[in-house]
């Protein structure tokens, strides 16, 4: 059953004993608090006098900020609130909070509740309230006791305290969006549901919202991120789901258990929404052997007598009594869901059973995201080119503005939204050179070089190829025969000579037929395996890619049939593909000139989980050479979270170490972009991250101490910046690449800044964003954000500017390989090839 439905129960000794082998409650850990990105922890390095870069073109640019005025220096008080009993819902705490308010006279704009314990009121509330409050009251015909202590007296003036003031505002700001302008929340974002997106033709509707955040910036401004978001939500239950999957294997004969076991697979893992309180779940399993009709137990108070009782209660009726939902099949199993971390350390460590029919699929599936007219339908509507962005966002600003409700609170408050949204000036800087050997690449437009490479040498080749590669295929040897002509027509010029394959039928479509005829026909000699399969079936390409990743270590390439049959986009195929070939050989495609003028090298670092073995993989791509062009791969898993951060200084060092191989001595300065990091990690990895990577660089034997520079990457920023934002006629655009945002939405206690680095065909340009958290060497801004930009082309992946720098990138291809496809480290042999593009 839901949060909602489950009530306080005495459990017997023996149950919690069970319940707790089937879920084990997780060792305390250091999590992410929502109120940690109002914390504003400082990391700005000591004795930095300005974080502002020069050079560039100033250009003037709008963002989906506008400004919050303070008015008012009244204290806040800041009271804890605590139910009895405590396992009472979100939404019952609500209902308590209005009740209580309203026996203590309190009108709705004298407090803030956080929909958990917190609860903030101004002068008029504190009057009222004093420093402590207990009430008694009623929910739903059973007694409950609410208690406000004060905890706090927050002083405006006072900055440690005004952090928490940002929560009361950003906690008011929420209730705003829920309950007066009657939008749904989940997790930091507020939905639409009335303003639904309904596609023609298509099982989806899209939920238009809302993610927003108020923060102290630069120029110690208060200002407001308002940025769009969509939510896709299937008209498709997960009963649905299941029965689907079950009946194909029914209908074949197939025996019960099977059909289960297809069933679950089909909804494990899968995200659901339960429209009667829009919440989200994970699906755990299927439980077979319930149904609606089974019945519960609770524990509820009788009014009479005062007494508790048990009370028994069907699953189905359970939902038509609390929320008016009628299950039309009686015979459908259960959901289970297990309960949160945070929900077992709190011991409410039941599982949550949820019945299908009222369970609605969210996202998108494989299925739907290979079909293109589908995909291009979801795109009309949520890529929003910048000016409709922008226009969005000014619609949300005037509903706040032009509601009655909400500016009576916020006048008691003192506190006043703008209007309009913040200007302000970028920088767009120049071109950088692009190089093959001493050859400079014409002047390339809009990022993007294509043209000027693909007619002339890399500038290191790789190692050679030429005859020593299989091309195994599935009874297409025609379309086999013209893609390896035409591939090996395009890598010609390149520099890598591909001489005609050994083509090989492979006799069937498993995986399994691909391996046995690799290694049938494989050598000693062999260099490259190509491989075109019919479909992107996952298994497939898991397990050939696990075999010579892993086990006999191998480039390998895998294209899809479908990818190579059409003969106007042959050539254009094939150019990218001689690419990742050639970069997976260990060869140099282009190279740029970084301006270190010591023995450097800079290291990408990305995560990702491995949710088949519950560890999370991690890796680092490192440079080697003097032209960052030349990279190095390790991975290794961290068996907890808060293990990651010794396994991210192994990596550092065994890079540091590597290093010295070809270079025959260490580097002299050691340059880290992190990413797979959010703002509520920040303090771990201030605290622990960094202190373990320096502890490892002082171990390291060198004539003078190792420097560092470490450098927070975040993609998923939610800023946004429009160009032209003075043209009458067509204000909004996206701003060019190498645009650098240093002030205005920059925080003054961070050494931070945005990058536009690509350009992007629809939709609004994603900036990102970087703080640098360490910088021993104390380069000029102009010089960090130079290098930074620059490391955005070095992706020889594709030809142009990428999100983020080049290492990360390839750090972020590695662990995502190592953690969806092989489960399992690459063979030490790959160390030094691209082996993941």
């Amino acid at each position: 059953m839901a949060d909602e439905a489950r009530p306080a129960s005495d459990v017997k000794m023996e149950e919690a004993t069970a319940r707790a082998e089937r879920n084990p409650v997780p060792p305390e850990r250091t999590k992410f608090d929502p109120m940690e990105k109002y914390k504003l922890p400082v990391t700005r390095p000591k004795g930095l006098d300005s974080k502002r870069g020069l050079s560039g073109t100033l250009v003037p640019l709008m963002t989906n900020y506008i400004k919050v005025h303070r008015k008012s220096d009244d204290i806040i008080s800041q009271y804890r609130i605590d139910f009895i009993p405590e396992n009472v819902t979100i939404p019952q705490r609500f209902r308590l909070i209005r009740q209580w308010a309203t026996a203590q006279s309190l009108a709705q704009a004298d407090y803030t509740y956080d929909r958990s314990n917190i609860l903030y009121t101004g002068p008029k509330g504190f009057a009222k309230l004093g420093q402590a409050l207990t009430w008694e009251g009623t929910l739903d015909g059973s007694p409950v006791t609410v208690t406000a202590q004060q905890v706090k007296s927050l002083d405006p003036r006072n900055d440690d305290e005004f952090r928490q003031i940002l929560v009361q505002l950003n906690t008011q700001l929420n209730r705003f969006m829920e309950n007066e302008m009657g939008m749904v929340r989940i997790m930091d974002t507020c939905f639409d549901p009335k303003k639904r997106i309904e596609v023609r033709g298509q099982p989806i509707e899209i939920w238009p919202g809302f993610e927003t955040s108020i923060g102290k910036y630069d120029t110690d401004a208060l200002l407001m991120s308002i940025d769009q978001r969509f939510r896709i939500i299937r008209r498709q239950t997960a009963l649905d789901v299941i029965k689907d999957a079950y009946s194909s294997l029914k209908g074949r004969g197939r025996p019960d258990p099977e059909c289960q076991a297809e069933g679950l697979k089909a909804i494990k893992g899968q995200v659901v929404e339960t429209p009667y309180n829009h919440i989200a779940y994970k699906v755990d399993q299927v439980d077979w052997t319930k149904t609606p009709k089974d019945t519960f137990e609770s524990r509820r108070r009788n009014t009479a007598t005062g007494a508790f009782e048990t009370v028994s209660n069907s699953y189905a009726d359970y939902f038509r009594d609390r929320y008016n939902k009628t299950v039309s099949d009686m015979n459908q199993p259960l959901i289970i869901v297990k309960p949160s971390n945070k929900a077992m350390r709190r011991k409410r460590d039941e599982n949550i059973l949820l019945i299908p029919e009222l369970c609605n699929m969210t996202g998108l599936t494989d299925k739907m995201k290979a079909d293109f007219r589908l995909m291009k339908a979801v795109a009309e509507h949520t890529k929003l080119a910048p000016e409709p962005r922008r226009l969005k966002v000014l619609e949300f600003v005037a509903a706040l503005n032009k509601n009655g409700v909400i500016q009576e609170q916020l006048q008691s408050w003192g506190t006043k939204y703008e209007a309009e949204l913040v200007r302000l000036q970028g920088r767009t800087l120049s071109a950088f050179p692009i190089f093959q050997g001493d050859r400079k690449i014409p002047d390339y437009q809009r990022a993007d070089w294509l043209t000027g490479i693909r007619s002339s040498s890399a500038d290191k080749p790789g190692d050679a190829i030429s005859n020593n590669w299989l091309c195994l295929h599935f009874a297409q040897e025609n379309t086999a025969r013209n893609f390896a002509k035409e591939l090996s027509t395009v890598c010609r010029p390149m520099g890598q000579n591909l001489a005609e394959p050994k083509f090989v039928d492979v006799g069937g479509n498993t995986a399994q037929h691909f391996l046995n005829a690799a290694m049938q026909h494989g050598h000693a000699n062999l260099a490259l395996v190509l491989a075109i399969f019919p479909d992107n079936a996952v298994d497939r390409y898991s397990a050939f890619k696990h075999q010579f990743c892993c086990t006999n270590p191998c480039i390998t390439q895998v294209m899809l049939q479908k990818t190579i049959s059409e003969a106007k986009s042959l050539k254009s195929v094939a150019t990218k593909v001689a690419m990742q070939i050639i970069a997976k050989v260990g060869g140099i495609i282009w190279k740029m000139q970084f301006k270190f003028t010591e023995p450097t090298t800079i290291i990408g670092i990305d995560v990702h989980r491995d949710r088949t073995e519950k560890k999370m993989a991690v890796a680092a791509c490192a440079s080697w050479n003097r032209d960052i062009s030349a990279y190095m791969n390790f991975a290794d898993f961290a068996e907890e979270d808060d293990a990651v951060h010794d396994v991210v200084a192994k990596l550092v060092k065994q890079a540091v170490e590597k290093f010295k191989e070809p270079n025959n001595v260490h580097p002299s300065h050691v340059m880290i972009y992190r990413d797979g990091v959010s703002e509520g990690q920040l303090p771990n990895i201030v605290g622990k991250e960094i202190v373990k990577i320096r502890e490892m660089l002082k171990a390291v034997v060198t004539p003078t101490p190792i420097t560092l520079t470490y450098v927070m990457v975040n993609k998923r920023d939610s800023t946004r910046f429009f160009a032209n934002p003075t043209d009458p006629v067509t204000p909004g655009g996206n701003p060019a690449p190498g645009t650098v945002i240093d002030d205005i939405v920059t925080r003054p206690f961070r050494y931070d800044f945005y990058i536009v680095s690509q350009t992007v065909r629809e939709g609004t340009v994603a900036p990102t964003y970087y703080d640098v958290l360490v910088d021993d060497k104390k380069m000029p801004p102009e010089i960090m954000q130079q290098c930074t930009y620059m490391l955005c082309h070095m992706y020889f992946n594709w030809p142009g500017t990428i999100r983020v720098p080049a290492p990360n990138q390839y750090a972020r291809k590695h662990a995502q390989l190592v953690a969806v496809n092989l489960h399992h480290l690459a063979h030490n042999n790959l160390f030094n090839k691209m082996f993941y593009l």
